[in-house]
């Protein structure tokens, strides 16, 4: 297994970080989104991991939430089958808390501020950093849960090609195409997959099968202009339908009915990079737009749509004074969202809005010996919110000897409310509130990373966060709305995660994190208290034979019953999956996997039935 912790000296001589936007580095490089430029994984002073292929390979690459949920910290909530709302929470924040960020372009969507991983691509997909954590003063609003960037096809700069086709349970079909290389000054990939599925039942009464498509299309590429200076860019379009339920009746219970969402996404951006006599400058923009459709018995009834453009400028200053070395980075950023929303001639929830913030930031870092120290600010002015200034500061001790590293941060963030929030949206029953007040959360950790030899490596993290403000939905009010808390909401817990290289071709990879969570001493929704993860990988001697075993645990965890507004305990799973790989060739290999492999029950939302257990086939060509 290659998933990791980021962490410890042996580690970070070989991992380099990237900028966050539009990077594209060597083989033995990453992107971690612990700083606006390149910076050496030592000197990340928050809990950082990573994912690649191989990791995704084995839970399956149609799903990328199904191989994120298997790292320290990180819990799913989907609802239903791989096309319903699916959403990661981290370290007990709500979805909308995570920025998620797809080769350095946001994906999250200005509707609600969050990303619905039932539409990321699993194939195509080169690597994950993932970053917990208060991060608003790197990344803005919407990073105080965490920062998530997923990297695709030529992002790393990888010499690659492949083909692969698969088909199994649920009538899935999936087909996926990749290539990726260097040719002089240009570099850069292209990806592209198309699944289909007939589905199941979402509701769990016996009905039609809720189907799901998806249709994923991205590119990378990096031009170097001169010695100096490059030109980098990243695309990407996604198309997708799924057919779902609804409670028609208002019991809490979903009821066959034969309603379809339909939507695309679409992105595009660059940045330009001159660097000379340690003075390096980035200028960048970027657009984006969101599209849903929803339609009754194929009768079209409401369709949002929102933009975003978003322009900055980054100049950043490094020098060394005896034995420290500084670096300096500032910001400048002005971005833009609008939303238009119709549902009908004259419909309640028919609008068109338009938010802008200015931000300005900066971030320092110092390095003298084996000490590490970073500290942020970013002052945000928004049209419609307050005025928000965030912060950040941490430090890091190597010690070498012994192949360790303390670290500890502190920070706040801020996410302002969501244009749902804010204005509503079809069907009416529920009123957006307009006077809400950004969410805010400040919170801390310390950890300790361990690394023994080139055997095996630990990392514990301790964490606290108290978030004040925060967003809820009062449905004793006709229609419902949005309504900011009086009291506050405090989440802490430990993680835990560490691989291990067995010997005879045998990896271990294993992760826990334990969470308390509470509003005004209650247990808060959809937190599972445990969650935990263990995968073992095998690669035969020559190489030709690959298998894997994974199980990922979530335990109870408490929902609502939207039909009586009690609250109700989901009880608690374990999803297990397999794959087994034969390469027939060097360029040909057979695989077949399986998903849920022991036919639990999974049930993330109450109300959704859950999806059994899968078997797929496939075929893959090339490398």
């Amino acid at each position: 297994m290659t998933l990791k912790v980021l962490h410890g000296r042996s580690l970070a001589l070989a991992l380099l970080v990237s900028s966050g936007a539009y990077a594209q580095d060597t083989q033995d490089t990453v992107i971690v989104i612990g700083g606006r430029i390149p910076a050496a994984v030592e000197d990340i002073s928050s809990a950082t991991s990573l994912v690649d292929e191989t990791d995704i390979e084995l839970r399956g690459h149609t799903s990328l939430a199904d191989t994120l949920r298997s790292l320290p910290g990180m819990a799913v909530s989907r609802s239903g089958g791989p096309g319903g709302l699916t959403d990661l929470r981290v370290r007990g924040s709500e979805a909308n808390h995570v920025l998620v960020l797809m080769d350095g372009l946001e994906a999250s969507v200005p509707l609600t501020g969050g990303y619905d991983f039932a539409r990321a691509p699993g194939f195509g997909v080169e690597r994950v950093e993932v970053l917990r954590g208060e991060q608003s003063a790197l990344w803005g609003p919407d990073a105080i849960g965490g920062v998530i960037n997923i990297r695709t096809a030529g992002s790393t700069g990888q010499d690659a090609g492949r083909i692969q086709l698969e088909a199994g349970s649920f009538g899935t079909s999936f087909l996926g195409a990749q290539a990726s290389g260097r040719d002089g000054r240009w570099s850069g990939g292209v990806a592209f997959s198309a699944m289909d599925s007939e589905g199941f039942d979402i509701s769990g009464q016996g009905g039609e099968k809720d189907g799901f498509s998806r249709y994923f299309a991205s590119t990378t590429g990096r031009y170097e202009v001169s010695e100096h200076e490059s030109i980098q860019w990243a695309a990407r379009f996604a198309d997708f339908e799924s057919e779902f339920d609804s409670d028609s009746d208002f019991n809490g219970l979903l009821n066959n009915t034969s309603q379809t969402s339909a939507g695309q996404q679409t992105a595009v951006g660059a940045v330009l990079t001159s660097s000379r006599a340690g003075l390096r400058h980035d200028l960048a923009a970027s657009v984006s737009s969101d599209r849903l459709e929803t339609y009754d018995a194929g009768i079209f009834i409401a369709s949002t749509a929102a933009s975003r453009f978003r322009v900055w400028y980054q100049p950043t200053l490094e020098w060394q004074s005896g034995a420290m070395a500084h670096r300096l980075t500032g910001l400048l950023e002005r971005e833009e969202e609008a939303f238009d929303s119709y549902a009908g001639v004259r419909a309640f929830s028919n609008q068109t809005r338009t938010i802008r913030n200015t931000a300005l930031a900066a971030d320092y870092r110092l390095e003298r010996g084996p000490w590490r120290l970073s500290v942020s600010a970013r002052q945000d002015w928004n049209e419609r919110f307050e005025d928000a200034l965030t912060w950040r500061a941490g430090g890091a001790w190597l010690f070498a000897t012994i192949g360790g590293r303390v670290r500890a941060s502190w920070g706040e963030g801020v996410k302002n409310p969501g244009i749902y929030e804010l204005f509503g949206y079809y069907p009416g029953i529920f009123a957006g509130n307009p006077d809400l007040r950004p969410e805010r959360s400040e919170g801390w950790e310390i950890g300790w990373d361990q690394a023994f030899g080139d055997i095996a490596r630990v990392s514990a993290t301790w964490f606290r966060s108290e978030l004040r403000d925060e967003i809820y939905t009062d449905f004793m009010v006709l229609p419902a709305t949005a309504r900011n808390r009086m009291s506050r909401s405090e989440r802490s817990g430990f993680e835990f995660g560490g691989d291990v290289d067995l010997g005879a071709g045998l990896s271990l990879y294993g992760s826990a994190t334990f969470l308390d969570t509470r509003e005004n001493g209650a247990l808060e929704l959809r937190r599972p208290e445990t969650t935990g993860s263990v995968s073992l990988a095998w690669v035969s001697t020559s190489g030709r034979w690959r298998a894997g075993l994974a199980a990922d645990h979530t335990s109870a965890q408490l929902d609502t019953d939207f039909g009586t507004y009690n609250t109700v305990e989901l009880p608690a799973y374990t999803l297990v999956s397999s794959r087994l790989a034969w390469r027939v060739r060097d360029n040909v290999e057979l695989y077949a996997r399986a998903t849920n492999l022991t036919d639990e029950e999974a049930i993330d939302v109450y109300g959704y039935a859950s999806e059994g257990r899968g078997l797929f086939v496939g075929v893959r060509l090339g490398r």
